[in-house]
């Protein structure tokens, strides 16, 4: 329902749900009348609502299109925390704001500048600081580059860029995806100097990433705010992390540009300790759009929503608001787990993105991430800080079984999805995308399992807790190595050596906890644990010793719904090694049945025809592993022998053949 809120700033109409609560909208309203939730009065006719009632029940009663009056209770003054003086006002987040179009190109080779094509006309403003570009920033592969900060008008159109003065135009001097024109301009200009500048509007208009103006027009104005020296995390200009400022806006002295960089050293670098693999950190993040126009937020991790007279119910940025734990290393934000990878607690960094860069969880286009690393929480075993005993030995495991869960969850969609249809074109890249998450989940589990055992190794305790809980670490490590290698799809390629490696590892792993698991009179260890050796088996192409260990829990267990579906699978990888074993069959019949149609000798031909059309009519081969191999050719070849009854064998086959592609063709 709709409702009227009466502010002290103002009016705004705002949706609510009926079974919200007074408490909820204060949440929201405290930004506009900055005091705590429980300092604001929120009243409907003359009556205070009761805060943890629904709205539209008794005793609030509030109805569509009321009019609540919200305002602070009397005596009650400015919470600091929410005060302009203390914060920046809230900023709203432009979620909205979509990558800018790209143009259609009509020049896909970067041009290659020509005389006359930057022309710089006049000075309009002096700069404050003389720099140099160096020439090894500019190459195509190098791990530093230069950043430039740039205020940009169309003189002819009296354009701006950006739009709004608290932004800047971010451009990489000799990024291959933007035009060549911007780097020479750069060049040009000192710090904090303003110029007129004449351009090529031919050279200007390659922009394929939209990442500078590209007005039709030749005279601009160009101001050089600053220049940054920055880190190229790929060395493809891809993935830009800012290192060193050479200027800042406003900063007129030697003396003003040496006491900022010490700040943003302080920012940027932060404490000594560093992030390792899995360490979890607090952070702040925030996404902003990269474009001429403007770098606005368009998302955060400070995001809340607030009641703001004029807009009504919009999403904004809370510098009071907690941070945020991520894990560095598992990849689920890795934009963000880059930057913190580089910052001590208290540090600042930016990484500038380019639309393919680092896609996962992201917008789409190019942005700039923000990451303020606020603390760690290196717990790294036994005798480190942040070390809590049992408790931490736990969570690791606990964290483990939560990948295992996603990555096992996955691998049972793949293979439902396998049973039931077909790979077509249009399935096979989304397949590959759950493959991929298999892997990278179940790789997170594996390297949870194994610092959880590193753990328990240095704490070098012996009680039956402990080798309990080892011998869970264990088992569920060998579960996620075989799920991090496990191949999907149909007609996979042959185990490498690392997943031979793995299995083989696994396998040892699963046979000690057996061996403790009976020694320790564990049922349930004992039954998870055969459990995972048959996932294992199977992986392994070990028949036998799966149809053993599928026997053993069935008289365990024979309740168990999940044995009858390790059953279809044991089925499966029998009838698939037997086709496999079937194409390795008629690649002998098919060398033989050639050597008999050289010797002429019928009676050796024919008996091979036999054995094909046997093996054609029961399946026992793939019409892809015929295809492949050509065995129709050689069959066509039988036939011409003048021979009636090989003619007739070799009809037959081919018809079987035929039969095969039908066959396959309908997934069968």
């Amino acid at each position: 329902m709709q409702v009227k809120v009466v502010l002290p700033s103002g009016e705004v109409n705002v949706p609510v749900e009926p079974n919200s609560t007074p408490g909820h909208l204060k949440e929201n309203l405290k930004y506009s009348i900055r005091v705590p939730p429980k300092q604001i009065k929120l009243t409907c006719e003359g009556r205070e609502l009761d805060d943890i009632k629904p709205l539209a029940g008794e005793p609030n009663n509030v109805t569509d299109g009321a009019v609540l009056v919200a305002e602070r209770r009397e005596g009650v003054v400015e919470d600091e925390s929410l005060s302009a003086k203390s914060s920046p006002p809230p900023a709203m987040i432009r979620k909205e704001e979509p990558p800018k179009p790209k143009k259609p190109k009509k020049d896909v080779v970067r041009p290659t500048l020509s005389e006359g094509d930057v022309k710089k006309d006049k000075t309009l403003s002096p700069g404050h600081q003389g720099w140099a570009v160096k020439s090894a920033y500019l190459e195509a592969k190098s791990k530093k580059r230069h950043m430039a900060y740039l205020k940009i008008e169309n003189s002819e159109e009296k354009k701006a860029y950006p739009e709004h003065e608290d932004f800047s135009v971010v451009l990489a001097l000799g990024d291959p995806q933007c035009s060549p024109v911007w780097t020479a301009v750069v060049q040009q200009l000192e710090i904090g100097e303003r110029a007129t500048f004449t351009l090529s509007r031919k050279a200007l208009d390659f922009n394929p990433e939209s990442l500078a103006p590209d007005d039709f027009v030749s005279a601009w104005e160009v101001e050089l705010i600053r220049v940054v020296e920055v880190e190229d995390v790929a060395e493809d200009y891809q993935q830009l992390c800012p290192q060193l400022w050479y200027g800042h806006a406003g900063v007129g002295t030697v003396s003003g540009l040496t006491e900022l960089m010490r700040l943003l050293e302080i920012e940027i670098t932060g404490g000594k300790d560093r992030a390792e693999d899995l360490d979890a950190a607090a952070v702040h993040w925030r996404v902003r759009r990269w474009m001429p126009e403007g770098t606005f937020c368009i998302a955060s991790s400070r995001e809340r929503i607030a009641i703001l007279p004029g807009y009504g119910l919009v999403p904004i940025e809370d510098q009071n608001a907690p941070p945020v734990s991520i894990a560095v290393g598992e990849g689920q934000q890795e934009a963000v787990e880059l930057i913190a990878a580089r910052l001590g607690p208290g540090g600042k960094g930016h990484l500038y993105l380019k639309s393919q860069a680092l896609k996962g969880n992201r917008p789409n286009g190019c942005v700039i991430m923000d990451v303020e690393l606020v603390a760690l929480d290196p717990c790294r075993g036994p005798g480190t800080p942040g070390w809590r005993g049992w408790q931490s030995l736990i969570n690791e495991r606990e964290t483990g079984d939560q990948w295992l869960d996603e990555a096992d969850g996955r691998r049972k969609q793949l293979e439902t999805f396998g049973t039931l249809r077909k790979s077509t074109e249009d399935s096979k890249g989304a397949e590959a995308h759950v493959a991929e998450q298999v892997h990278k989940f179940a790789y997170n589990a594996e390297r949870r399992y194994r610092r959880g055992l590193k753990w328990i190794e240095m704490d070098k305790k012996d009680d039956r807790k402990l080798q309990l809980e080892q011998a869970t670490l264990r088992m569920r490590l060998a579960k996620a190595m075989s799920l991090a290698h496990m191949r999907f799809g149909e007609n996979p390629e042959p185990a490498n050596e690392s997943e031979k490696a793995a299995l083989k590892e696994a396998r040892q792993l699963l046979a000690e906890v057996l061996k403790v698991s009976e020694e320790l009179k564990n049922d349930g260890v004992k039954y998870e644990c055969m459990k995972m050796n048959l996932q294992v088996c199977i992986q392994d192409e070990d028949v036998p010793e799966a149809r053993k260990v599928l026997s053993q829990l069935q008289e365990e267990r024979p309740d168990d719904e999940d044995l009858k579906s390790d059953n279809a699978r044991i089925n499966r990888l029998e009838n698939e090694l037997s086709l496999k074993k079937g194409a390795g069959t008629v690649e002998e019949l098919q060398k033989d049945l050639q050597q008999a149609v050289t010797a002429g000798d019928k009676p050796k031909v024919g008996e091979i025809l036999e054995a094909l059309l046997g093996m054609f009519k029961e399946s026992k081969v793939t019409y892809d592993a015929v295809k492949t191999c050509k065995v129709g050719k050689d069959v066509g070849n039988a036939m011409k022998m003048g021979d009636p009854d090989i003619a007739a064998l070799g009809r037959k086959a081919v018809g079987e053949i035929q039969a095969l592609a039908q066959r396959a063709a309908l997934g069968i």
